[in-house]
C-alpha cells in the first residue's frame, strides 16, 4: 500500500471520528432529578420531621387553606422513598455524613492530644505541664480505678441461683 493511500485512509478514519458524538460517563448521582436530589438532601439534613415535610419542601407543594400539607403528599413521599434509586441515595448520603462526622471528631481528638503533648513539653509553667500530662493520662484511662472482674458461671449454677431466688420469693409471699 502506498503512503498516499494510507494517508487517505487515516484521514477518512479521522473524519468518521469527528462525526461521532462525544460520549461521557454519567455518575450515579445524575440518575436523580433536581427535585429528587433536593428531597434526599432534606431527609439527610434531618431538620424536617418527616418524609412528607421533606417532599413538600423539595417539590414546592402548596399548603391547604388550613395551612397543612395535603394528604396526597404522604403517598407521593412514600413512593419516592420506596424507589431503589432514592433509597440508595439516602443511604449513601447518610453514610457519607456519618463518615464525615466521625472523621471530624477524630481530627479534633488528634488535634487536642497533639496540643496537650506540645503543652506538656514546652509550657513555661510547671502547673500547665502537669495539667497537660494529667489530661493525656485521662485520655488513655491511665488513672482509672474501676476494676472489673468477670466471673464465668455455667448454666447449671445460674439455674440453681434462679430456683433458690424463686423459692425465697414464694416463701416471703406466703408469710
Amino acid at each position: 500500500m502506498s503512503i498516499t493511500k494510507s494517508l487517505l485512509l487515516v484521514n477518512n478514519v479521522r473524519m468518521k471520528d469527528k462525526d461521532k458524538p462525544d460520549l461521557k460517563l454519567v455518575s450515579k448521582e445524575s440518575d436523580l432529578t433536581i427535585k429528587q436530589r433536593a428531597f434526599v438532601n432534606e431527609i439527610v439534613r434531618g431538620k424536617l420531621g418527616s418524609y412528607k415535610e421533606a417532599y413538600a419542601k423539595a417539590y414546592d407543594v402548596t399548603l391547604t387553606k388550613a395551612g397543612k400539607i395535603p394528604k396526597w403528599v404522604e403517598v407521593e413521599a412514600s413512593k419516592l422513598v420506596a424507589s431503589p434509586k432514592i433509597a440508595l441515595s439516602i443511604r449513601t448520603a447518610i453514610e457519607r455524613k456519618e463518615h464525615s462526622v466521625t472523621a471530624s471528631s477524630l481530627r479534633t481528638r488528634n488535634y487536642v492530644i497533639e496540643q496537650l503533648y506540645k503543652e506538656s513539653r514546652e509550657s513555661d509553667s510547671d502547673a500547665t505541664r502537669v495539667r497537660a500530662l494529667e489530661l493525656l493520662g485521662k485520655s488513655v484511662a491511665l488513672f482509672s480505678d474501676v476494676v472489673e472482674e468477670r466471673k464465668a458461671r455455667d448454666t447449671d449454677e445460674i439455674e440453681r441461683d434462679i430456683e433458690t431466688k424463686l423459692e425465697q420469693l414464694l416463701a416471703e409471699s406466703n408469710e
